[in-house]
């Protein structure tokens, strides 16, 4: 989902020091990210359906390269057919009878090329993910899907905004034909010391007509809990039926070298 993108990414910059997105020496890091999630709304369906995610992620980067696998469990109590995405829920029948159903959600991988903003003297970071379907029945759609992104960003003393774009390809389950998304975001980050505050708009397509796209604003803190330790809290809050209600997490990042 897209709070937890944007809360794994923060994770690892405050982990990673100044540089964001690789290690202060351009060399090799590696560091492990958990925590959970819980967002809450209707969807436009009527039926609130609450969504708990606790994920586990493993990120390594080396020099401009960053490599991420990360695989949740996910708790899902509400809509019969609503299910997980990687971008945010996918409504597959706003009619279907209330359910609860958890167990493991579907691996996402991804691989990103960040150039340094005082390179080129403008930060540039492109990436894919790839979701494949590990979920249980009834957390996952069930097939694979394929995102490409890209992002820009400028810092000026200690503020960096940002502005983001991607498109995800998504699988379409049996019976039923989802249409493939753009999503964007802009915001700025701010460096408090050794902490990062963040805040965001948030867009993204809807992948049916079953619902509306998606809107709506993130706000995050991180900070160094010790010299290997980074602690992450989040929040967001929805601006179309598309989007949940609201939402909020928190994340643990252990960096192992």
């Amino acid at each position: 989902m897209r709070n937890l993108s944007l809360a794994f990414a923060i994770c690892a910059a405050t982990a990673a020091g100044p540089a964001f997105a690789q290690s202060a020496d351009g060399g090799t890091d590696f560091s492990i990210t958990t925590g959970v999630d819980y967002s809450s709304g209707d969807y436009g369906t009527g039926t609130d359906t609450n969504i708990l995610v606790a994920p586990v992620s493993a990120r390594l980067g080396a020099g401009d390269l960053r490599f991420s696998a990360s695989i949740p469990y996910v708790r899902i109590e509400g809509s019969g057919n609503i299910v997980g995405g990687d971008g945010g829920p996918v409504v597959i029948d706003p009619n279907a009878a209330p359910t609860t159903r958890s167990g493991i959600g579907d691996l996402t991988l991804g691989a990103n090329y960040a150039i340094p903003e005082d390179r080129f003297g403008l930060g540039v970071d492109v990436g894919t993910r790839v979701k494949l379907p590990t979920a249980e029945t009834g957390l996952g759609t069930g097939k694979t899907d394929v995102s490409l992104s890209g992002e820009l960003s400028r810092t000026f003393g200690t503020v960096t905004p940002f502005v983001q774009a991607g498109y995800r390809i998504m699988g379409d389950p049996d019976g039923l034909d989802l249409n493939n998304v753009w999503f964007g975001s802009v915001g700025a980050s701010a460096s408090l010391g050794r902490s990062v505050l963040l805040a965001s708009y948030d867009y993204r397509q809807a992948t049916n007509a079953l619902v509306s796209d998606s809107q709506e604003v993130f706000g995050a803190f991180s900070t160094p809990v010790s010299k290997a330790l980074n602690l992450t809290l989040y929040g967001s809050a929805g601006l179309s039926d598309g989007a949940p209600d609201f939402g909020i997490g928190a994340m643990v990042t252990i960096k192992a070298f």
